[in-house]
Order: C-alpha cells, then structure tokens, then sequence
C-alpha cells in the first residue's frame, strides 16, 4: 500500500476540484445566459425589451444593478446610449456627438478596443478632467461590443457602494459573452430598423392612398360648392336689399367656410400651392410664435441656435405646419406651461435645418406614435377641447412636400418631442411640361363689341349652366364647351367667322374628353396671343401653381365666386 496523501495535498485536491466544479457550473451558467439571450432575440418586439433581456440574463452572472449600452456611429463620430439603468436615477446623455473631443470611459473603451477596469482612485483622478459624467462610481467596468474587429458599442456596469464588486474574473466573463450578444444586438437593430422602414411604409403609401381619396373628394366637393356658390352670388344679384340678401349672405359664408375645409383636404393630399421664397428664418420663428401668443394664448420659449439666416420655404405652409405642432403640444399640457421651441443647423446633416418642438405634456403611447398622423386621430381626452382636426396631417404633408421629414419621440406621463427636419434650399422635383408661348398680358379690345365673348369649357354640366347664367349677367357672350375637343372646334369655328374670343377658360381635368392642358396646347396654335384661365378643384397640380408655364394668363380655383371671376375677366380685359 501506498503513503496515505498528506493533509495539506487533500486540501490542494479539493480545492482543485472546487475549481473544476465552479468551472463547469460557471460555464453551464454562462451558455445558459447566452443561449436565452439569443432566444430574446427572436421574441422580443422592440430593441428596448431586448436590452432588458440581456441586462436579466447577465444578473444570473454577476451584479448589474447598475448597467448600460453604448451604440457608437463612426461616420457620425457620435455615441448613443440605448439603454441605461442607475440606481443614483441620473440619466446617461442621449447622444454625446464628436466624442473623441469629448473624452469618457465609454469613449477610451471604444478607441482602445478593449476592456477597460477603473478603480476608485484612477475614476475621482478622471473626473477632476470631466471625463466621468454623473455620480462618480466606486469601480467601473467596460467591454467592447466587438463584430469583425470593428466596435459596434460598449457594455459596461458600475458600483457605486463597492469598490471590489467586479475584478478580473468579471472582466474575463463580460468579454466572453460580449462577442455574441454584439451578434445579436446588430441582428436585433436589423430587424428592428427593417421593421419601422416597413411601419413608415405602410403609413406613407396608407396617408397617401388617403390623400388620394382626400383629394378626389375636395375636386368634386369643389365642383358641387361651385353650383352652390353660382346660384347664391346669382340670387345677390337679383335681390332687392331685404332680408333675403341677408340670408344670402350667410349662405354665401356658410359656402366659403366649406371651400377653406376643402382647401384643408387638398393640402393634406399633395400639399397645396407652393409659393417658394427665401424667408428670413429667425424672423419667421419669432413671427410665428408671437402670432400664436396673441391668438392662441400659447407661451412657447424660443431657442435659435446657428440657423442660416435665409432658407427656401413657402412661408405661410411652413407656418401653418409649425403653428399646428405648437398647438397640439400646448394642449397636451392644457395649455399651462410653455412651450419649448429649438432651432438650429442639424448636427448630422449637412444642409438641413432642425426645428423642435418640446411638451411636458401626457406623452404617446409607442403602439399610438404611428397613428398621430392620420387624418382626424386624436390622442386627447374626450371634451370640449378633443383634437379632431387635421393639424398634424397637414403637418407631415406640408414638410414633406418641401422634402423634409417629421419624427415624433415620446412616452406616457413624460412628454413629447417633435423634430421638423427640414432643407435649407430644395432640389427642384416640380413637373416639367413643354413651354407653350406666353399670352400677351396688354390690354387689347376684344371684337369692338359691346359684351366681349368668353369661351367657357367645364366638364360639369350644371357647373355650364350656371357660369353661362353668370357670363350674361356680368356683361359677356358666352360660348359653352363641355370638353378640350369641343372648345378647341368652337374657338375654330368663331375665328373662321372673324369673330374674336376675348378670354377662355378651361377646366383643368376633364373626365372624359380633353382637359384643359392639352387643350391650351392646340389653342395657341391657332393663336398664340390667346388670352386663357385655368380653373380647377386641384388647386396643387402644377399647372395652378405657375399657370404661366403652360400658357395661361391666370387660374381660378374652384369654387369660383362672382366676384374672384369678374375680377379675371376685368384683369384680362
């Protein structure tokens, strides 16, 4: 037999075997954690609840009571903080741009591309030097979050009460994991940024299919409040000054309060009319939001950082676009506290703007953000005060139709930020159309008649009779066409006769037959110095933006009143 082992080489061998079995069920731990991480990579909905999932699963390992992760953006030189939990409550900047003039811990572990263990001593030395943001930690641990050598971001943890709670064997376990849950972070945003390009997908082509919808309804609207409008103005006319003028006048108001909702459609669909300019933008900002102090009775405090002094804008659509903004915000807070306006040069951006809209008001619920720039959605409490308007829509249609972009940040009981990003010049995106030659603008006699003739073509045929009720009564002879082919044979047939034709005008879109376009095309031929009026319930089309382009004198958007037409008519004449 051999010599019984000393007491000292039993105690080696168990601690041997202490280590072995603290080895293996350390390790079963830790595939353990990564293997439910990788599984919360598939079931978790949102990136948020990811990061909870890992920051749970690694709390099987070591302590995470205080933990956070860092996204770093090389082209952007930036450093996003995704995720943080404090027991000190402070929160981790949300960006902190041009980091490697802004150095931190985060920002050493990312140009060092390794872990990075600082002790109480080395951590009160850097925050002397402003490179410790917050309540300095009694230790602190960073790791970086690696793919193919390249640093997607940092994990790291921290103690504020023990300075040995993370040591070498903490170091060793975060950078062995951190490979695979770098893996699964970028595989997690992939999905979830593929996820919100499809959510602004669907809502774009869903807002543009009711734009669409809007639209059509505001042409016909417009074409049936034209009649309306026609027959009234045509009554005015008729009546003696009683009361019956009165009642006319209020039905003539009632019309013209319903042509504004209509014109409200037509800028949610496309935008509307686009008088572009160069607006001087600190002026604007202030005008903007003094008007609303005086109307709305809105405070907003206005911050104007280093904005360009002009950019290119339609100055009364942006307005509208913000003032909308302003006031969903003010009336999340019921209208008590202020408003926070900011404006300044985006900073990852070149050439754009950034105007930010801040409340403390109820805030959105996540699922509901997509919502808000539907038609007529309301996240406002039923009551007098109920929001059931177009404000935001028209919003994101204005922006958008000056090739900007709106994005919405918030969360119940925390507020809500709005961002108008917006360019400082635009590309021009208008249709180009063959320019027909331009009408002479001076005043000519028309035939030496005494009632001029006017050659009036619209597809509606109660919308025909009317305007012909309307011509006579303003002193014209009018030539009635119900489509471009008819008018074009009309106007032929009165210049073969030596009869002059003083003004034409020609309904835009015609649904069967020529529209007005094509038609102007083959009246110029016939005479290039032909005086028209396009008129249309699309006020946004092209052609009734810069009418001249295509060889009108003028455009009249419908519903025409009496006087808006006499007043084209006189103007040519």
């Amino acid at each position: 037999m051999g010599d019984k082992p000393s007491y000292e080489e039993l105690e080696r061998y168990v601690k041997r075997l202490e280590r072995t079995v603290f080895k293996k069920i350390r390790a079963e731990a830790v595939n353990k954690a990564l293997f439910h991480i990788a599984s919360a990579q598939n079931t978790s909905e949102t990136l948020q609840a990811f990061y909870r999932s890992i920051q749970r699963h690694l709390s099987s390992l070591m302590d995470m009571t205080n933990f956070y992760i860092a996204i770093y953006y090389k082209k952007k030189n930036a450093i996003r903080f995704v995720y943080h939990v404090d027991e000190t409550e402070e929160s981790a900047p949300r960006w902190v741009h041009r980091f490697t003039e802004n150095p931190s811990l985060t920002g050493r572990v990312i140009l060092g591309k390794r872990p990075l263990l600082m002790d109480e001593k080395k951590l009160k030395r850097l925050s002397k030097k402003g490179h410790v943001r917050g309540c300095v930690p009694r230790v602190w641990l960073g790791v970086p979050l690696m793919i193919q050598q390249e640093v997607l971001g940092v994990m790291a943890v921290q103690s504020y009460t023990n300075p040995d709670q993370f040591g070498k064997a903490d170091v060793e376990l975060l950078s062995f994991v951190s490979e695979q849950i770098a893996v699964s972070i970028e595989r997690k945003r992939s999905e979830d940024e593929l996820k919100q390009a499809r959510k602004r997908l669907i809502r774009s082509e869903k807002l543009e299919a009711i734009g669409t919808l809007a639209s059509g309804i505001a042409h016909d609207f417009n074409n049936t409040l034209s009649i309306t409008l026609g027959n009234i103005n045509l009554a005015q006319m008729m009546a003696s000054p009683d009361q019956r003028a009165e009642y006319l006048a209020d039905a003539e108001a009632s019309v013209l309060q319903a042509k504004a909702l209509a014109a409200k459609f037509i800028v949610f669909s496309k935008g509307g009319i686009r008088i572009k300019s160069h607006i001087d933008t600190r002026g604007f900002l202030k005008e903007t939001i003094t008007s609303l102090a005086e109307s709305e009775g809105i405070a907003c405090k206005l911050t104007i950082k280093d904005l360009p002094p002009v950019m290119e804008a339609d100055q009364k659509q942006m307005k509208e676009a913000l003032k909308n903004i302003i006031i969903n915000a003010a009336e999340s807070m019921d209208m008590e506290k202020s408003v926070m306006v900011s404006a300044g040069v985006h900073p990852e951006k070149p050439g754009m703007v950034i105007v930010c809209v801040k409340d403390q008001g109820r805030g959105i619920e996540n699922q509901n953000i997509e919502k808000v720039f539907e038609p007529y959605y309301s996240s406002k409490p039923m009551g007098k005060n109920k929001g059931t308007g177009l404000g935001m829509s028209i919003a994101w249609s204005i922006v958008k139709n000056h090739q900007g972009t709106i994005l919405i940040d918030s969360a119940p009981g925390k507020g809500t930020r709005v961002d108008m990003i917006l360019p400082v010049f635009q590309k021009d995106v208008s249709r180009e159309k063959t320019r027909v030659s331009q009408p002479d603008r001076e005043t000519a006699n028309p035939s030496g008649k005494d009632s001029p003739m006017v050659l009036f073509m619209d597809d509606d045929a109660m919308i025909r009779q009317i305007t012909k009720k309307i011509l006579i009564r303003l002193g014209y002879t009018p030539i009635i066409a119900r489509n471009g082919e008819e008018a074009v044979e009309k106007y032929q047939s009165q210049v073969s006769s030596g009869n002059t034709i003083a003004v034409v005008i020609l309904d835009l879109e015609v649904k069967q037959g020529m529209g007005g376009i094509e038609a102007m095309e083959l009246l110029t031929a016939i005479n290039p110095e032909i005086k028209a009026i396009v008129a249309s319930g699309y006020s946004s089309d092209p052609a009734m933006q810069d009418c001249e382009k295509f060889g009108f004198a003028d455009s009249l958007a419908k519903p025409i009143s009496v006087q808006n037409l006499k007043e084209a008519l006189e103007k040519l004449l």
